[in-house]
């Protein structure tokens, strides 16, 4: 007999056993099975509790000895029934709760999340994630995205301007001399040439992108609300404290 299936509804090996031995010679007392099957009277004992809590062993005290008996096998379908339904009322509670959890998980540290992006496509993605916000802050940034991204830029920006997502800009000492990005709704600011270097942190909602404009770049992107905050006081401190350039419009 394959007996997959009553493992699958939750019965033990022991108790499959003990269940088919009743079932095959009916009514008996403990000492019979022990000596059917080889179970540990310990172990047999306690199988036979749990099928009797299932509904699939009965019995009665003869000469005050328990003489046990398997039920009909289509308590099975019955004990199935019970235990949907007890699965259902556990659902319900636990239903009843989630708000509570939901308060709890609220409550505890924001787990910090990261991400890596490489390539110009991966700096695309990250761009075009700006887009969700009112105002993405950069520092150390060159100010020359459009020939970075010759063929991605016009359209982006376009979007960009309509959106009228605000971009300020910390550049490095570097820009100073260089051609820099004329648009709307982007502001830029001069950094000293001490706070120069090759990477530029993004800052927008609750995410910080270091991105490294090497040959082929790359960005680490961490999403944490307090940190971008922090970095966020960061750059207004910085932005505050540095005198406006002159060719600089202010929307």
């Amino acid at each position: 007999m394959n007996t997959k299936v009553l493992k699958e509804i939750g019965l033990t090996e022991t108790e499959i056993k003990i269940y088919l031995a009743l079932l095959s010679f009916g009514a008996t007392s403990a000492g019979r099975i022990v000596e059917e099957t080889g179970i540990y009277r310990k172990n047999l004992y306690d199988a036979l509790n749990k099928l009797i809590e299932k509904g699939l062993v009965t019995y009665v005290i003869e000469n005050k000895m328990k003489i046990f008996q398997a039920k009909n096998p289509g308590n099975l379908e019955k004990y199935l029934d019970e235990k949907k339904a007890k699965i259902e009322e556990q659902k319900q509670e636990v239903q009843k709760t989630i708000s509570e959890l939901n308060s709890l998980f609220g409550k505890a540290p924001a787990e910090i999340e990261s991400e890596i992006y490489r390539g110009t496509e991966g700096i695309k993605t990250i761009l075009k994630e700006c887009l969700n916000y009112k105002e993405v802050l950069f520092i150390g940034a060159t100010g020359d995205v459009e020939k970075r991204l010759p063929y991605f830029w016009p359209q982006y920006n376009k979007k960009r301007e309509k959106l009228k997502c605000t971009w300020k800009l910390l550049l490095v000492h570097e820009a100073k001399n260089k051609p820099i990005t004329k648009s709307q709704y982007y502001e830029y600011k001069i950094l000293p040439k001490m706070l120069s270097g090759l990477n530029v942190i993004y800052i927008y909602g609750d995410y910080i992108a270091n991105v490294i404009w090497l040959e082929k770049p790359i960005a680490f992107v961490i999403k944490h609300k307090t940190l971008a905050n922090n970095y966020r006081k960061y750059f207004y401190y910085l932005w505050d404290n540095i005198k406006h350039s002159d060719d600089s419009p202010i929307k």
